[in-house]
């Protein structure tokens, strides 16, 4: 008996240890119960993120799927999981979740042709409700943009205000001058002969409200009020100076795919958010596939007080796979068409573009259909930080009024990230193959 009472004893921790490094052991079984253990919030709130419940059939894959979910919160300094069996058929689950909280002011922005700066304040989890809140300013020579929000219990509210000055240039071969926030002051190559010139002033109050179901979709509606006006100095005047207010929905389908913003990862300089930093380090067990699509429409006419009719949809899809090492290759494929639509809100290159790229012209017209393709390989990851060089390869088409007219980029972004200082420092690099010009940039958080 002395003898085998401590063999029992290494077979059943052995058991066990070996349980939670392969849960797939447990496959088919039924969920007994899920207990959760939390320091300041409610245990419910991580019950509502887990996904999984009590009485659920268990497999690997979805408990996979809701460990990242509880871990994508980022209010926790740690977040534990234990699978403990009941008997041959069922399991019970234990979270150890130790949330905390964080209020802090960034600063971030980017350089190159144009340099834009933000500010911004965040608080997470401070009245234990798994709460956000947010508020940003960005501002360059072009004009700013301001905005705020409040997220619980898987809706978001945000409210947005901005306002714009700028020359526009329309050149001989259909494209103009593009402005805004992140986008180059240089006129770009291509051809140099001017065939409009005139300023535009745009401002805009956005209201917005989004919902999120149980993080593999989510809807936005809002309402945008905006205003342009052109001056009379300029040649060549667009004819549509006046009201554009809007009305805007969306609907998106995801799995394994971040749709959160950056924002959502700055209590790491507190040692928060970053309980699933272990994983991330790991190599995964087989290639890990994701999706995104999305489908939105603009409307607008005399029910929004716009003075201009609109008819806008957009078709965004994107496709993901991340390897055994992490490193991530990413499809995106877009399409927009404007039914009917005023020269200001006709579908533009740059909407239905990756993103990956900064180009200082863009087309606009009736139609448009974008590619992009993107690899982020990571050269650097260890306890400290990770470092990824971005390639990325893009093009749209705009069809206006019979005429069709491309925009090709091609180029590559390098960037360092410390775990604790979730600001991302980097360079990127934009080749317009269309215009034979390139851009520059450098940024630092975001």
């Amino acid at each position: 008996m002395r003898i085998i009472l401590p063999l029992i004893s290494v077979f059943l921790l052995f058991s066990c240890v070996y349980a939670q490094e392969n849960p797939n052991a447990h496959n088919g079984k039924t969920i007994k119960e899920i207990n959760i253990k939390t320091l300041r919030i409610h245990p419910d709130k991580v019950k509502r993120k887990f996904l999984l419940n009590e009485g659920d059939v268990f497999y690997s894959d979805n408990y996979d799927f809701a460990k990242q979910a509880v871990h994508d919160m980022r209010i926790f300094r740690t977040v534990d999981f234990f699978i403990m069996e009941n008997d041959g058929s069922s399991i019970s689950i234990n979270i150890d979740a130790k949330d905390s909280y964080y209020v802090f002011p960034v600063i971030f922005g980017s350089g190159g042709s144009k340099s834009t700066l933000a500010l911004a304040l965040i608080e997470a989890n401070l009245f234990k409700r798994s709460e956000a809140v947010f508020l940003m300013g960005a501002f360059n020579t072009d004009g700013y943009a301001t905005s705020g929000g409040f997220g619980l219990n898987d809706n978001f509210f945000g409210v947005s205000v901005s306002g714009f000055k700028y020359d526009e240039k329309v050149f001989e071969d259909g494209s103009y001058s593009v402005s805004g926030l992140f986008s180059p002051s240089k006129s770009g190559g291509g051809s140099n002969v001017l065939t409009d010139i005139y300023k535009v002033k745009s401002d805009s109050v956005k209201l917005s409200w989004s919902k999120s179901f149980k993080e593999k979709a989510g809807f936005t509606a809002g309402f945008d009020f905006s205003e342009v006006k052109y001056s009379d100095s300029g040649y060549g005047v667009p004819d549509d100076s006046g009201s554009h207010n809007k009305i805007y929905a969306a609907f998106r389908k995801y799995k394994n795919i971040q749709t959160a913003g950056g924002m959502s990862s700055m209590g790491a300089l507190f040692g928060v958010g970053l309980s699933d930093i272990k994983d991330k380090l790991a190599d995964l067990k087989k290639t890990k596939y994701g999706y995104f699509a999305e489908v939105s429409y603009e409307n607008a006419g005399r029910h929004t007080g716009s003075g201009f009719a609109l008819s806008k949809t957009y078709l965004k899809t994107r496709l993901s796979a991340e390897t055994k090492k992490r490193h991530v290759l990413t499809l995106n494929v877009s399409a927009a068409a404007a039914f009917e639509a005023p020269y200001y809100d006709r579908v533009r290159s740059g909407e239905v573009l990756s993103g990956k790229g900064i180009y200082a012209r863009d087309f606009r017209g009736e139609k448009g259909f974008g590619t992009g393709i993107s690899l982020i390989y990571y050269f650097i990851k260890n306890k400290t930080g990770v470092a990824a060089i971005v390639p990325f390869a893009e093009s749209a088409v705009i069809s206006d009024s019979g005429k069709i007219r491309s925009r090709t980029g091609i180029g590559a972004g390098i960037s360092y990230r410390l775990w604790r200082i979730p600001f991302p420092l980097g360079i990127n690099y934009t080749y317009d193959a269309s215009a034979g010009d390139y851009d520059i940039s450098f940024f630092f958080g975001g």
